[in-house]
């Protein structure tokens, strides 16, 4: 969590940062790339890191064989999605490319890591992205740019510095490990692939919604309350699933599993209700001193960010859960009524837009909630205790 924490402060400081320096436009476009380079991140290695979590899969040829096809299908499929939906230039819609295919590779690695329970290493190497943004904030920053194409083009080095060195190190260690295999099913990693893109979409749907239903200048204001009222819930929500999916996997009884999550729940509910007041009172004091004015962040939106942040830690817990405990069909269920909650989120977001961001922000918290009641109502059985098995006389 104080990993996470720190990758936090990176984010939004680095986004704060950006949204003082730059320009309205295009920090708007800043904030839509990095939507966009976050889902296709995700879904570039098409579920074979949710694969790697549950199995101890060999790191070899064989693997990044099956991992690179699907990693650079989905850049192209993001590059052309930037070009076409979102009419940016090619030159960032090539940087989205390779930042997609990068961050694909960086979470398979990463999921390995994982695997292995060295959690130091593999949280350096997810969380970096967020380290290096800071540096590309600071260099904006110190060079007066007043161009969004300086920030995105050093977040794509560090992808891609990332996945280099995550790959590195794991094909250097592969001849000391002992064989393990090398074969998985596709039909698994398939439903990981939709069950980490239905959560990922809702993640981003505020952005992507945005330009199509309220002013861009609105986006812009989505990315500033992001960075200063969501970033707590964002690393909650990232630090309950890396750190409760292997451990939910280890037990080995239900009284354990539960013990677990409770453990857990009892830690990120008392973090949230500290966090959630200092969000309150903090979001007027880097309006009025830090962005000198520049955005207005009303109450009504900070509160939307908080019901919406509370509703993403609950999905949290339910898709951690899934993630250890699920067989194929359960996830295959949680899968499809996930996209089903991505579409209820749509819809509401649509509808709430009439009442400007505040109603885009509540309808996507609709689906995360949806999302989240329906997981858990698909996996409770795995949190059920035995029923006790009545004495017979002799």
């Amino acid at each position: 969590m104080v990993v996470y924490g720190a990758s936090g402060v990176g984010f939004a400081g680095a986004n704060l940062v950006l949204a003082r320096v730059l320009p309205t436009d295009q920090y708007a476009l800043f904030t839509l790339f990095t939507a966009l380079a976050n889902l296709g991140t995700a879904l570039a290695p098409a579920g074979i890191d949710g694969v790697v979590n549950r199995r101890l899969l060999e790191v070899g040829p064989a693997l990044v064989s099956r991992l690179l096809p699907p990693a650079l299908l989905i850049g192209l499929v993001f590059a052309g999605i930037a070009l076409v939906a979102y009419d940016m230039s090619f030159a960032l819609a090539a940087l989205l490319f390779l930042t997609c295919t990068g961050g694909g590779l960086m979470v398979v690695a990463g999921a390995h890591f994982q695997s292995e329970h060295r959690f130091g290493v593999s949280l350096a190497l997810g969380q970096s992205p967020n380290i290096v943004l800071l540096i590309a904030a600071l260099v904006v920053l110190a060079g007066h740019t007043t161009r969004a194409w300086l920030p995105v083009l050093i977040s794509t080095l560090g992808f891609m510095a990332a996945a280099g060195f995550g790959w590195t190190v794991l094909l250097g260690e592969r001849h000391s490990k002992p064989p393990r295999t090398t074969s998985f099913s596709w039909q698994e990693a398939l439903a990981f692939a939709g069950l980490s893109a239905s959560g990922l979409l809702l993640i981003q749907l505020e952005r992507l919604v945005i330009p199509y239903v309220l002013p861009l200048a609105d986006l812009a204001v989505y990315g500033v309350l992001g960075a200063i009222a969501g970033s707590l819930f964002r690393v909650l929500q990232m630090g309950v699933g890396f750190s409760l999916l292997p451990r939910l996997r280890a037990a080995h009884t239900v009284i354990e599993r539960r013990r677990l999550i409770a453990r857990e729940a009892r830690l990120v509910g008392g973090i949230v209700v500290l966090g959630s007041v200092f969000i309150w009172f903090l979001t007027p004091v880097v309006e009025r001193w830090f962005l000198a004015g520049k955005y207005h962040l009303a109450g009504s939106l900070v509160l939307a960010a908080i019901v919406s942040g509370i509703a993403k830690i609950a999905n949290a817990f339910t898709k951690s859960t899934a993630s250890a405990l699920a067989d194929t069909r359960e996830l295959s269920l949680v899968n499809v009524f996930g996209w089903l909650s991505v579409g209820v989120a749509l819809v509401a977001a649509y509808v709430g837009a009439r009442w400007g961001l505040v109603g885009v922000i509540y309808g996507v918290g609709l689906g995360w909630f949806m999302r989240a009641a329906v997981a858990f109502a698909l996996i409770v059985r795995h949190l059920r205790l035995p029923v006790p098995i009545p004495a017979t006389a002799p």
